[in-house]
């Protein structure tokens, strides 16, 4: 199957190799995708990706929420604007709780070997899958813990503050499934939804 993959914005296209993981665990065999993160509004954006693209089994849609109290609007505008560009196809909306660092922040292994350190004991202090859609700035919270992994100080610790971004984006990348992640709500939500539509897309296929 192929998907595509509408970004909120571009630090968030890594997002498609966690997706493919989820498609495949799920019950795809061949899954391959695409991320899109060019445009303005929205609908523009999901516009825009289509055009460029081949023909799509499964659209998702990322919108970060920006609180807790928003996460329904943000469920809706991206439902208006599949419904303003006439997409009559299966999507399947993602929108994590703040944004998608919040997402990063529960793999403790995951984050010190990116930090450079995989065999370290030192404790970090990482919150509680339940609390991090809580969290007023997720990213800020995982550079600082990213800086304490490394253990970095000095010169080193500046290099490290320039690697942030792309510590972020590989984090991001190598997202695993299960774990802490499965207790996170809009995580939670977010494989529901995916689950659901592979079950459409088999009934229509049928």
């Amino acid at each position: 199957m192929r998907f595509l993959l509408v970004c909120d914005g571009k630090a968030d296209t890594s997002l498609t190799n966690h997706i493919q993981r989820l498609l495949v665990e799920s019950g795809a065999t061949e899954v391959n995708g695409d991320a899109w993160h060019h445009g303005g509004k929205l609908a523009e954006k999901v516009s825009l990706a289509l055009e460029s693209s081949s023909a799509v089994d499964l659209l998702f849609i990322h919108r970060d929420a920006e609180n807790p109290r928003n996460t329904e609007d943000r469920y809706q505008e991206i439902e208006s604007a599949i419904r303003e560009v006439g997409y009559g196809g299966l999507w399947v909306p993602i929108v994590p709780v703040r944004m998608t660092e919040a997402w990063l922040l529960l793999d403790q292994a995951l984050i010190r070997k990116i930090a450079g350190r995989p065999r370290d004991t030192s404790n970090l202090v990482l919150p509680r899958p339940r609390d991090v859609e809580g969290i007023q700035d997720p990213k800020d919270r995982l550079d600082n813990i990213l800086r304490q992994a490394s253990g970095a100080s000095g010169r080193r610790l500046r290099r490290i503050h320039r690697e942030l971004p792309r510590m972020r984006n590989q984090l991001l990348q190598d997202l695993e499934l299960g774990g802490p992640l499965e207790e996170v709500p809009s995580w939670i939500r977010f494989r529901g939804d995916t689950l659901r539509a592979l079950i459409d897309l088999r009934i229509r296929a049928e």
